[in-house]
């Protein structure tokens, strides 16, 4: 299911299975960028550990309802449908745990209806709730998933709660997912904010390794003799990744 990485954060709680490979460390092979740990990304963090997913606070960071709340708001205030396709929401299932194979839009139409029973049939269904439930943050998820369901399943507005949004992911997944053909103008905003936030990795790659601003005439070298290099670790996961391989 090929999804934003970022999207994934929030639907891998929701889906519990649904994992997507990502690449490794996209920065240039000789040396390594600096990438700034941020409260929802820490570029050295591994989890996931099964399917050796990088990058994510997944397991402690994710799981707070409030953080929940805040990467869905986030996420409505850009668009879902500018994050998942169609084709992302009803082709390619998910292999959940080995016994449920059914689409993205049918398990959010499944996990919906399952909330509110005392008895829940369906194993991975159960299981799943059970997990939230477990958690304390079922009710932010169920929230969650019926909003997502009038969003993707019934194409119907949501509005979003700026006080909930975090600019800064907010600018990084637009950055990353929805802009395509940037001005110059525009490009040269992106590069300087990822500076600006420690994000110099992903400044490296907007510069040599990104589709979207492959067209933008700007001095490479000259620029990424500003970005720092970092000494101390080696290998930091990166935001802004490779996508031109």
């Amino acid at each position: 299911m090929r999804l934003s990485s970022i999207v994934l954060i929030i639907l891998v709680l929701m889906t519990s299975g649904c994992v997507s490979d990502k690449k490794k460390s996209d920065n240039h092979p000789s040396r390594y960028f600096i990438e700034n740990k941020l409260s929802f990304f820490d570029p050295y963090e591994i989890t996931y550990a099964d399917h050796k997913y990088r990058g994510y606070t997944y397991e402690t960071w994710l799981r707070k309802p409030n953080n929940l709340e805040m990467l869905h708001e986030t996420f409505k205030k850009i668009g879902y449908k500018k994050l998942i396709s169609d084709y992302d929401l009803t082709s390619n299932p998910c292999l959940l745990w080995s016994y449920v194979k059914r689409p993205l839009n049918h398990i959010i139409d499944s996990l919906v209806i399952t909330y509110p029973l005392d008895i829940i049939e369906a194993k991975y269904y159960r299981e799943f709730w059970q997990r939230r439930k477990k958690e304390n943050n079922d009710q932010v998820v169920f929230k969650i998933l019926q909003e997502l369901a009038e969003i993707l399943l019934k194409d119907k507005p949501v509005e979003y709660n700026n006080d909930l949004v975090n600019d800064t992911l907010y600018n990084l997944v637009y950055m990353e997912r929805v802009r395509q053909n940037p001005t110059e103008e525009q490009a040269r905003q992106d590069f300087d904010y990822l500076k600006k936030i420690g994000m110099h990795g992903s400044a490296y790659n907007l510069l040599y390794e990104n589709t979207s601003y492959k067209e933008i005439d700007w001095d490479k070298d000259k620029l990424s003799k500003e970005l720092q290099t970092d000494n101390k670790r080696c290998c930091p996961r990166v935001w802004i990744s490779d996508n031109t391989k």
